[in-house]
């Protein structure tokens, strides 16, 4: 577990702060005031906010409360209504004196205030104390999303991330290949060998198949059991099959001695199939099923090899 948690655990210094102000100097002093601590970008506007929060989504929004077009309260809520944004903690930067403005920045889901003008050593402690809570959370959530024996995410995790990645796809229209792939006779493999160095075994395969994968975006999944499950966002079937002939290939380098298989090393055998959003009608779901049926074809025609 600790391994894991060392794993997972992110420094504090690679947090990413967005800073929202429409007064450009008011961005310049306080990306000074917490540049040497964290990686700060800034925006103008609600509008560029929102955006940003969905590119590359910060783990901490410095937002100025009066701003020319939408204004900070609307921008907090409009991040706080959209289920990939929510989590962000958003602190208001705030002259505002009068209760019932207060009370509206907490009701559209403010975290903190900090008092204009800004103070260097205020800014540093609330930024550093909300992140802290942030990443501990994080953590544990991570935690619960991964499978413990092999560190591949868990089926909740991907009931939970599917429609999301899902949306995402379909509003960039960009392709989802899916890899579903199974140890062969691995049941063979633990009767020789024992459930302990299966265990062993599910390890290394999945640390094999982690590997290949070297885009932060690509998720590995423990389907259950021997099987496992590969999401590669942005990928057609010719990059999928080029990512599973990579992991055949490192597994046959690695060399797992398996004297019950007829490749005498332990093997995978998997199957392919891609999401088109601008061809597909169904789910990705439904993509999910049709790779889980070459992964059979795969299996029944001979075994270490990928079916698409």
């Amino acid at each position: 577990m600790e391994k894991l948690k060392s794993k997972l655990k992110r420094p504090i210094s690679d947090a990413k702060i967005l800073i929202v102000d429409d007064e450009p100097i008011n961005c310049e002093i306080m990306q000074h005031m917490l540049g040497d601590l964290y990686k700060v970008s800034s925006v103008c506007s609600g509008e560029e906010a929102i955006e940003a929060c969905l590119s590359d989504k910060p783990d901490l929004i410095l937002l100025d409360v009066m701003m020319r077009g939408i204004s900070g309260i609307e921008t907090c809520r409009l991040i706080k209504d959209n289920e990939e944004t929510q989590h962000i903690p958003i602190i208001f930067i705030t002259s505002l004196q009068e209760e019932q403005q207060e009370a509206d920045c907490w009701d559209a889901g403010a975290v903190d205030f900090v008092t204009k003008p800004v103070l260097r050593v205020e800014l540093r402690n609330r930024v550093r104390a909300h992140l802290t809570h942030k990443m501990q959370t994080d953590l544990l959530l991570s935690l619960s999303y991964v499978d413990k024996l092999t560190g591949a995410y868990n089926r909740h995790f991907l009931d939970d991330v599917l429609p999301k990645i899902e949306k995402q796809s379909k509003r960039k229209d960009t392709p989802i290949s899916v890899m579903m792939m199974d140890i062969d006779w691995f049941k063979l493999y633990n009767d020789e060998y024992g459930h302990l160095k299966g265990d062993q075994c599910l390890r290394e395969v999945a640390d094999n198949i982690a590997e290949v994968l070297t885009r932060p975006v690509d998720l590995l999944f423990r389907f259950g059991g021997e099987e496992f499950m590969v999401l590669l966002i942005d990928t057609n079937k010719e990059g999928a099959l080029h990512v599973a002939n990579e992991v055949l290939e490192t597994l046959r380098l690695k060399g797992i001695p398996h004297p019950k298989s007829l490749f005498s090393y332990v093997s995978l055998s998997i199957g392919v199939a891609t999401f088109l959003p601008s061809v597909n009608n169904g789910m990705l779901a439904d993509t999910i099923q049709q790779a889980d049926k070459q992964l059979y074809k795969a299996k029944s025609t001979g075994r270490n090899q990928v079916k698409v």
